[in-house]
Formats: structure tokens, sequence, C-alpha cells
């Protein structure tokens, strides 16, 4: 297991933060790929009230680590680490994504150019196939889109500048809207211009709103020649159901703050579809549990 010396973190250059909410299982992993990098780094992990076993693999590495008493959220985590983070860079990570050697190296060499705020990887399942993680800024027609099931039904079809982008090109280095903030290596600097992650969210579309803030000052590009595995819903699942009822909470959120005049149009409308999802769903947990 790889440690950081103490000279090192005096003044490092880059710091990892990593967000942990029961990742035990996949934190060994997260937290192994970051020490194989190497070089001048520290790592910080805050902990959002894990139930598992997680403070007992963390403590394993040298890392700085914040127990938070309850679950804060995404946003006020990822503040707590920002704040703590003595880095030039800091990598945003979640526990469930395991940095491949020697991509964070290729990813800084990007950022030492001044119009670039933030880096993305290449993210892969476990089977090596590329997932789809680059996204547009999204329109609230886009959230209609999604909301009736059209990007479902017509994948294919670039109705509305799709938000998920079905037809975005992960062979190519490229200038990006939005990539997953699950790694996402951002300069410290443009942190500061900007502002921190907005906290009236709690898990989605915070990284939406830091992405749309970042591109009025700044450019991000997306690096496929950089990668890093990425285990889907690995933590979010600790949620059941109730992250069903989050995502349409939190979607509101954003529509207030950016599109307000829309909400007041299709607002009810996102509410209502939420709380369809999220009682099928339960229903759906129901007859299965009766089955067992």
């Amino acid at each position: 297991m790889g440690e950081f010396s103490k000279e090192i973190l005096k003044s490092p250059l880059i710091s990892f933060v990593v967000i942990n909410y029961n990742g035990g299982e996949y934190l060994s992993q997260c937290l192994s790929s970051i020490m194989e990098q190497g070089g001048d780094s520290e790592c910080i992990v805050i902990d959002n009230c894990s139930s598992d076993d997680s403070l007992e693999i963390i403590k394993r590495f040298n890392v700085y680590l914040v127990v938070n008493k309850k679950n804060l959220g995404y946003p006020i985590a990822v503040n707590q680490g920002i704040k703590k983070a003595k880095g030039k860079y800091i990598f945003l990570l979640t526990p469930t994504t395991f940095l491949e050697i020697g991509s964070v190296n290729r990813m800084i060499e990007l950022l030492t150019e001044d119009y670039i705020g933030a880096v993305a990887p290449r993210l892969k399942d476990k089977e090596g196939s590329t997932i789809p993680s680059i996204r547009a800024i999204p329109s609230p027609i886009s959230f209609l889109w999604e909301a009736i099931g059209g990007s479902r039904f017509l994948p294919g079809r670039e109705f509305f500048r799709p938000w998920k982008l079905p037809h975005f090109d992960y062979s190519k280095e490229q200038e990006v809207e939005q990539p997953m903030s699950c790694a996402l290596l951002v300069k410290k600097k443009a942190i500061e211009e900007i502002g921190l992650f907005d906290e009236r969210f709690f898990l989605y579309f915070s990284d939406v709103d830091f992405s749309k803030r970042l591109l009025k000052h700044y450019k991000t590009r997306y690096l496929p020649e950089a990668s890093a595995i990425h285990i889907r819903g690995g933590t979010t699942k600790n949620l059941g159901s109730e992250r069903i009822r989050i995502f349409h909470k939190d979607l509101i959120a954003y529509l207030r703050k950016h599109h307000p005049v829309s909400l007041l149009f299709i607002g009810v409308f996102l509410i209502v579809i939420g709380e369809i999802r999220y009682l099928c769903t339960k229903l759906i947990q129901s007859l299965g549990m009766g089955k067992k």
C-alpha cells in the first residue's frame, strides 16, 4: 500500500477529494488507485455518516478524514473537502471510481493552459467499455423530453439537442460542457473565482450547476487518453427508491435557479412524474419482497 510522505503533504500540487457514503465495498480499490498515481499529492476523504465498514477501510490509508454525523449530501461534503485542500489542483472522486496509472499526469498537463479550468477522463466499466459520461448543459425542454421517455424510445434522434449526447465521440479529445463529477480535475483558482458547489442541492445537478458556472470563465476538456474505471450506481443504490424523490427535488431546485419562468409551466408536471416513478418503484419492491 502506497503512502504520501509528510514532506509532500506540506504543499501538494494536487488534492484528491473523495466523497464517501457507504462505499466500503469499493474504497480500498479507489484509495489504492490514488496512491498508485504517486507525485506531489494529498488525499482527503469526507465520509457522510456511513453505516458500513467504510471507516475501518479508510483508516488503513494515509489520508485526511472528515466524518460527518449525518448524511449532509454531496455538495456540502465536496465543499468541506475543497476547503481543506491545499493543492493547486483538486481531483473530485467518488469511491466507485478507480484511476488508471498515469492518468493524472496527463490531465495536469492540460490544466497548465490558462483557459482550461477542468479536465475529465474517459470513464470505463469493469469490462473496459466506455461509459457515456459527457453531457450538454440541459434546457427545460431536455427535462421534458427525458420525463416523457423520448430518449429511451427514440435514442438516436437529435430532438432538442439531447442532454445526454448519444452521438458524442469518446475517442476524440475536445471541449465539453458537463462531464460527470465522479472523476473531475479542477483548478483550485477556478473554484475560487466561480464559487463552491451550491449546497441547495443534495445529490443531483450540483455538478451541472458547477459546470454551467465554470463555462462562463473557463473551458472544460475531455481527455480520452486519461481513464478511470467507474461502477455506475455503486453507492446511490444505498438510497433505494428515495433517490427518485431526491432526483426530482434537485431537478426542481436547478430549474428554480436557472430557469424560473419554465418552472412555472413544467414544475408541477415534473413533480407528478417523479412521484409516479417513486410509487411504482416502491410497488415493484414490495411485490418482489412478497414473492420471497
